[in-house]
């Protein structure tokens, strides 16, 4: 059910791939839940992405965040590696990254479940998350966003710490 006092927030901007994809680092200290979608339409370039969720302590609004290091705990994960095929998501096993398969002419989405309190070092002050892809290939495009449940309405941006 749509709720109207959760929050989007764009992590990587839709772009062509040729480098790897630093996002941009988002606050969840007032958040419950992330729920992180990451797309990518591979065209004719059979190059595998890894999407990779980090944690920091500051820079929220910045590609480097403070600290920047793995999760403390695997998230769940869902993924589709052909969406036109169907609109179907498949529960992966939980980790911290998700690497996608080669196939060209394919959009395929993967979308992290994060749950701050459960997977990230929120005592010692991380509150930051990031997603980082390798190189999605020159044919590819990649685009990362997140819905957030807020633990309060209304929610306060979430691009500074």
């Amino acid at each position: 059910m749509f709720d109207q006092n959760n929050q989007v927030a764009q992590i990587i901007p839709m772009g062509v791939g040729g480098s790897v994809k630093n996002g941009i680092n988002i606050s969840l200290k007032n958040c419950l839940r992330a729920l992180i979608y990451c797309f990518i339409q591979q065209g004719a370039d059979a190059t595998q992405t890894t999407f990779t969720l980090q944690q920091s302590t500051a820079n929220a609004g910045s590609a480097t965040g403070t600290g920047e290091k793995a999760l403390t705990d695997n998230v769940e994960i869902y993924y589709n590696e052909d969406c036109a095929l169907n609109n179907v998501l498949t529960r992966g096993t939980a980790a911290k990254s998700y690497e996608t398969d080669v196939e060209q002419s394919r959009t395929k989405c993967v979308v992290f479940d994060v749950v701050p309190a459960a997977c990230m070092d929120v005592a010692g002050g991380f509150d930051c998350i990031v997603v980082n892809t390798t190189d999605p290939g020159a044919a590819n495009i990649a685009f990362v966003f997140a819905i957030l449940e807020p633990k309060y309405a209304p929610m306060t941006t979430v691009f500074t710490d």
